[in-house]
């Protein structure tokens, strides 16, 4: 992350401009979609739970594309609250009823 320089400015309007573009820059470095994940291109063969590394060092919010190359219909399971591993380490996903390997994109946040 950008670390703002603390300057002050001699004229007071640009000093306005300066503090607020200031404000406006730390507020948006503070939301939490600034440290997001995101894994392109996730393998997910049906019926196998896949776990997905982010890196977060907490329990991550799991967000996942509309999956490609399905020739039917079926579901993509988030198993992240099943107990089986750290949710601090990785998302856990499963791709069922598709039949088939499907790719999919997973933001993290």
């Amino acid at each position: 992350m950008i670390t703002l320089l603390a300057v002050k400015l001699l004229d007071d309007v640009l000093e306005r401009v300066r503090r607020s573009h200031h404000n406006a820059i730390v507020e948006l470095q503070s939301m939490p979609f600034v440290r997001a994940r995101i894994h392109k291109d996730v393998q997910l063969a049906d019926g196998v739970p896949t776990p997905i590394p982010h890196g977060l060092g907490r329990a991550a919010l799991v967000f996942v594309s509309p999956v490609r190359g399905a020739s039917t219909s079926g579901r993509v399971d988030d198993n992240t609250l099943d107990g089986t591993h750290d949710r601090t380490k990785f998302a856990l996903l499963e791709a069922n009823g598709y039949g088939a390997t499907v790719t999919v994109d997973v933001v993290v946040l």
